[in-house]
């Protein structure tokens, strides 16, 4: 077995999934972080041969297993009836935080895994449906055609291929998304309608936040610092954000930080290396891949035409008045 990918979330605080991959040879590297005990871990990793599973019961993470290619998966803790017992390509399985499971693999095979906090879906389940998170149940979930959890896997499968560095703020994200759709089609609030409507930032708390992003944009930014500026829970700050906005938080600081680095390289003769440690990137790599995928252009052939790409070839920044 090899991880196709070195670029995993939160691997290390989830030990059932560590305590596997070290009985098998592997280790994960690069791994991306949380205040523990964390929200979402992420990992795409392929199975070289056969190999047997197991995920103990009681567990602090609900399990979502999505397919992409290879030999079937059964289900060997379940009887021989156990409907939809057998994985093939495309499909999910659904194994709640307090579930025990077990599964044969029967050769090669590529799979990607979410494993989402369950406190965080307890959260999600109070601030979205008004209801003591603690009495919301997770069904289990036997093989099956999911379009959206495959939409999501097949997304990050890229991602996780990807050399520009997995942020928090895009884990975050996605551990929200998998929680309001486990929430929605998984629970035992299936079908129930939410509380109340999300609403938007206002102008001023956009103003607010927009603010504080500029003036710590050489930070890596948590989505539950963000939302403490303004006083609001990060469930509900992510989604009123994007209502406001139109893009994820990941996407707006993204926005702001090419923009910075577009000002620094006309105006000034700082090194490349410098503005991308000022406006935030991890690295001269990750701020160029940025530039090549938003502006179609290097920073330094940029800074050669001094203004001849216009910013809005990536679409501006949205003006905080018309934001809201």
């Amino acid at each position: 077995m090899k991880v196709v990918s070195q670029s995993v979330g939160s691997l290390r605080k989830i030990d059932f999934v560590d305590a596997l991959l070290r009985s098998k040879g592997v280790s994960a590297e690069n791994s991306v972080t949380f205040e523990d005990p964390g929200a979402v871990g992420v990992a795409c990793v392929s199975y070289v041969g056969p190999v047997h599973t197991f995920k103990p019961a009681n567990q602090i993470y609900h399990g979502i297993g999505y397919r992409v290619c290879g030999a079937q998966t059964v289900r060997i803790d379940k009887p021989r009836s156990f409907p939809r017992g057998t994985g093939r390509s495309g499909m999910t399985a659904i194994v709640p935080a307090s579930e025990e499971s077990a599964w044969l693999s029967k050769g090669p095979h590529e799979m990607v895994h979410f494993y989402l906090s369950s406190r965080l879906v307890s959260d999600l389940a109070a601030e979205v449906y008004g209801v003591d998170g603690n009495h919301v149940e997770i069904q289990e979930a036997a093989f099956h055609i999911d379009e959206s959890l495959a939409r999501y896997a097949m997304i990050f499968r890229e991602r996780l291929h990807d050399p520009e560095p997995v942020t928090e703020l895009e884990l975050n994200a996605v551990a929200h998304l998998l929680g309001a759709h486990l929430l929605r089609r998984y629970s035992n609030l299936a079908r129930r309608p939410p509380s109340r409507i999300d609403r938007k930032l206002s102008t001023a708390e956009l103003r607010t936040v927009t603010d504080y992003i500029l003036a710590h944009l050489d930070s890596a930014l948590r989505l539950s610092e963000l939302a403490a500026v303004i006083g609001m829970d990060q469930y509900r700050f992510a989604r009123a954000f994007q209502a406001a906005t139109e893009d994820t938080p990941h996407k707006y600081l993204m926005r702001l930080r090419i923009a910075h680095a577009q000002d620094l390289l006309a105006a000034s003769d700082l090194s490349l290396s410098t503005i991308a440690a000022t406006v935030g990137f991890s690295s001269q790599s990750h701020m160029t891949l940025a530039f090549q995928r938003n502006l179609s252009v290097t920073p330094g052939r940029y800074r050669s035409e001094r203004g001849n790409v216009v910013r809005e070839e990536s679409g501006p920044v949205r003006s905080v008045a018309g934001a809201a």
